[in-house]
């Protein structure tokens, strides 16, 4: 794979638009689709971070979401996995079941999004790339034991993606990370 870093995230976002999922990596066309989330999210000026959530592996998208944290206007909590879980349930406001639906994310969890998903319960979170400084599904064992309790019912893993998708997927947030941590730190 091309060195990502010096490229502008529209030569990611044509490079996104090329991929094509391999036989191989079962949750390839999904993270795919997470991917040109991230891309839309780090072209207006926030984390590259993208979501989607399908009705179960198999079936359609529910909905899609990105990292809104900067643009249009700031608003901390609107990571990718938060956008995508706010327009379900925005939707869905007489009913709170997300049965049979599946969450793919291109960058592992925050806390604060980890803690989100395990609330609103999706049973299943796949994410393509690792976040060493800022994931909490790799710290897992440090939440409080009541929250790991309530999230026995779920699965927090990496996706089973192309090495390439996950590294693509890092790339894209590593892209955007020091520019929107310091607009965070000149707050």
């Amino acid at each position: 794979m091309a060195d990502l870093g010096q490229k502008s995230v529209k030569e990611m976002l044509a490079m996104v638009d090329k991929l094509v999922p391999s036989k191989d990596y079962p949750h390839d066309k999904f993270v795919i689709i997470a991917l040109k989330e991230a891309v839309a999210a780090a072209i207006d000026g926030n984390f590259g971070v993208g979501a989607v959530v399908m009705r179960g592996e198999g079936g359609g998208i529910v909905q899609k979401g990105r990292n809104h944290v900067f643009a249009p206007y700031f608003r901390s909590d609107l990571h990718a996995e938060m956008d995508v879980l706010t327009k379900i349930e925005d939707q869905n406001r007489t009913s709170h079941t997300v049965e049979g639906m599946v969450l793919f994310t291109s960058l592992e969890p925050c806390p604060m999004c980890l803690g989100r998903l395990i609330v609103a319960g999706i049973r299943e979170v796949y994410y393509a790339a690792p976040d060493k400084d800022g994931g909490m599904v790799s710290r897992f064992d440090s939440l409080p034991p009541a929250v790991r309790e309530m999230a026995k019912r779920q699965k927090f893993a990496q996706a089973k993606c192309s090495p390439e998708l996950s590294e693509l997927a890092l790339k894209i947030f590593q892209s955007t990370a020091d520019k929107c941590n310091a607009k965070l730190k000149s707050r």
